[in-house]
């Protein structure tokens, strides 16, 4: 291998392992191409290819295409290129699609530049032994390809096998996390008349204070499932306190304060729930120091947490209680400018304010 390719190879290598794997496919896609075609630059284009649940090939990255190849779908049974783990090499790729496509999908062709293709090589995607997708590097130019290249290719292969398998892994975890935390709100709905939708809200106002802070969407999403499973420790109340329509006496208080305590116990052997246990033990802090459990004070209180407990207060304030009625939304927000400083962060109450009075009539409306 001459200077110059050992230059490339070690060139595409640092290219790969620096595309960050938490991405989405399409973006994980453009990465793959960017660094390949920056490999072999006389492969002046590339394009990826999933088949979804009908089929059907979709464009979901490309380089040097226009974005007309977007609607470049083919149907699996109508595609004339035979796919597989190893790459295989077409030329004139226009003429061999053109046989069995419709007119639309010919101009599509000639749009997108599709047509100028001289070279194509394909290699297959595959997820459990099965065709997922296939990935396209290609040229304008007539042009040889190597032996060398072609191993490279393939091994790009099996690195989008394993991202797509990775990414299916994510889902089926998510989904089977997000049936258990809902199972758990849904009991302490059926037991608790107010927290309906009360948690749905807190969430949805989190996540909008949030996302005016610019906070990524790791810390989003947490928040988000940390805003619904927040009170799941109010299982452990009886019944009767939590419905009590006076007030509560001394050991009856202390029953509910143990609730953020009581709810990070119940999530505590799930592993997946670790990034969601601040949100649950400390909702209840305050900025002064003054909250419990740990009494936790100003910037000891983690971000997302100082998030929550605002709008966890706004929808206590703006939702009827079994002793009193609910504020108006200038009486709530007007109670949390007050307490800025004292049970609230006052930097983020900026934001809060002008964000709650935006979102409250959206919010109140879809829940």
């Amino acid at each position: 291998m001459g200077l110059i390719a050992e230059e490339r190879a070690e060139r595409l290598m640092k290219k790969l392992s620096a595309i960050d794997f938490r991405v989405s496919i399409e973006e994980f896609s453009v990465g793959v191409l960017n660094a390949l075609t920056d490999f072999i630059p006389e492969f002046n284009k590339g394009r990826v290819m999933m088949k979804d649940e009908d089929g059907i090939y979709k464009c979901i990255a490309w380089k040097g295409f226009s974005d007309d190849i977007k609607y470049f779908q083919i149907n699996k049974d109508e595609d004339p290129i035979d796919i597989s783990e190893n790459p295989k090499i077409y030329r004139n790729i226009y003429n061999i699609y053109r046989k069995s496509l419709s007119k639309n999908l010919q101009e599509v062709m000639i749009k997108s530049g599709l047509s100028e293709v001289k070279i194509s090589v394909v290699v297959g995607i595959f997820f459990e032994g099965k065709i997922v997708g296939k990935s396209f590097l290609e040229s304008t130019m007539d042009i040889d390809v190597s032996k060398r290249e072609l191993y490279v290719l393939r091994f790009v292969s099996k690195i989008f096998s394993l991202f797509i398998g990775m990414k299916f892994f994510q889902e089926r975890e998510r989904k089977y996390q997000r049936d258990i935390i809902m199972a758990m709100v849904k009991a302490l709905e059926a037991r608790d008349t107010y927290t309906v939708g009360h948690s749905e809200r807190v969430a949805l106002y989190s996540v909008n204070i949030a996302k005016e802070l610019g906070l990524d969407m790791g810390d989003i999403d947490r928040i988000y499932w940390g805003s619904i499973v927040h009170d799941i420790g109010k299982l452990s109340i009886p019944e009767y306190v939590l419905m009590k329509p006076s007030k509560l006496s001394s050991v009856e208080y202390e029953l509910v304060k143990n609730h953020p305590v009581a709810g990070e116990n119940m999530i505590k052997d799930f592993p997946w729930l670790e990034r969601i246990r601040p949100i649950v033990r400390n909702h209840h802090e305050r900025w002064d120091g003054k909250g419990y459990p740990d009494g936790l004070k100003g910037e000891q209180i983690p971000l997302e947490v100082r998030i929550v407990t605002i709008a966890d207060a706004f929808d206590a304030m703006t939702s009827d209680r079994v002793y009193r009625k609910a504020y108006s939304l200038e009486h709530a927000l007007s109670e949390i400018i007050r307490l800025s400083g004292k049970q609230f962060d006052p930097e983020i109450t900026k934001v809060a304010v002008d964000v709650l009075n935006r979102v409250f009539p959206i919010v109140k409306e879809r829940t």
